[in-house]
């Protein structure tokens, strides 16, 4: 890792992957399915079954080993040695033939362009606010997808962390780490404690992370526009999601929609920690040459 951040998280990553979990659950491909949290299956759902995906950030793998049920080619890739490891196990305990998983530092250009293929699907979610550079990870991901592909970013929202930022600094300043709170404070995020891997490594991924920034829609929707990305919608968004699927485009949000969007995120999404995903597709050449076109065409006509 060149960078001091990239060190930190790479350093805790390896020291507590994530999401972490006993692999004496998973038995066979089965147990994956019984498992798989209600937004996996969702986006399970919305990608076609002949689609390639590549997970990046993908952890311990339960999520791309998900996905690869149902398909012939889904990557995933990480920069933690001891996530990937966990990763690795589950994909020969279940004998996972189509999930392919590499370590890769997405800031690194080089390692980028040595996966050697482009992909229909990139699903990035929870990743780019740990980098220490989410805009320039964000450009390096985009060399991996496809003309018209998909992506989803995941990020910790400015204003919806709020909550989770206060809480932080009661446990640090005025519980010391008392245990029942701790308990508390998780609890009203996975519920259940019971799991005690489970709960570990999320109490460690939101409470102790190294590193994390924290970002707005608008600045999403900036860096969509400025690589040729078409905004399709934000989730969390219609209760009909599952329905619907995560690719049906809605209306871009302008400032005001999105400034209330995410005043009621404080409350909606303290659960998650703030964290909300933001789905679109990338523009063909044709497509971004025909709006040139259009553009041109409409300064020629004001001109005369």
């Amino acid at each position: 890792m060149a960078t001091e951040v990239g060190k930190k998280v790479q350093g805790f990553y390896n020291k507590t992957p994530f999401p972490d979990y006993d692999l004496s659950r998973f038995n066979c491909k089965d147990d994956l399915v019984a498992n798989a949290w209600s937004f996996a299956e969702i986006l399970d759902q919305s990608i076609d079954k002949d689609a390639s995906i590549i997970d990046i950030g993908t952890g311990t793998g339960q999520l791309s080993a998900f996905l690869s049920l149902r398909r012939k080619c889904v990557w995933g890739i990480d920069f933690s040695d001891s996530s990937l490891k966990k990763a690795k196990a589950l994909k020969k305990k279940l004998k996972l033939d189509s999930l392919h998983l590499k370590k890769v530092d997405i800031l690194d250009e080089k390692q980028i362009e040595d996966i050697g293929k482009k992909f229909d699907v990139i699903l990035c979610m929870g990743v780019l606010h740990h980098t220490g550079n989410a805009y320039a990870g964000f450009q390096n991901i985009l060399k991996l997808l496809k003309p018209n592909g998909l992506i989803a970013v995941g990020l910790a929202n400015l204003y919806a962390s709020l909550p989770l930022k206060a809480r932080i600094f009661l446990e640090i300043t005025v519980f010391k780490n008392n245990q029942k709170v701790k308990d508390e404070f998780i609890r009203m995020q996975i519920g259940d404690v019971e799991d005690k891997e489970r709960a570990r490594g999320w109490w460690n991924d939101q409470y102790l992370h190294p590193h994390e920034t924290t970002h707005t829609i608008g600045e999403i929707l900036r860096w969509f526009d400025k690589n040729g990305i078409g905004f399709v919608q934000i989730v969390p968004n219609k209760p009909d999601l599952a329905i619907r699927g995560v690719w049906n485009e809605e209306g871009k949000p302008n400032i005001v929609s999105r400034s209330l969007k995410q005043i009621k995120w404080v409350d909606q999404l303290d659960r998650e920690g703030g964290y909300w995903i933001t789905f679109g597709r990338l523009k063909s050449p044709k497509t971004k040459e025909a709006k040139k076109s259009k553009t041109k065409e409409l300064k020629n006509s004001k001109k005369k």
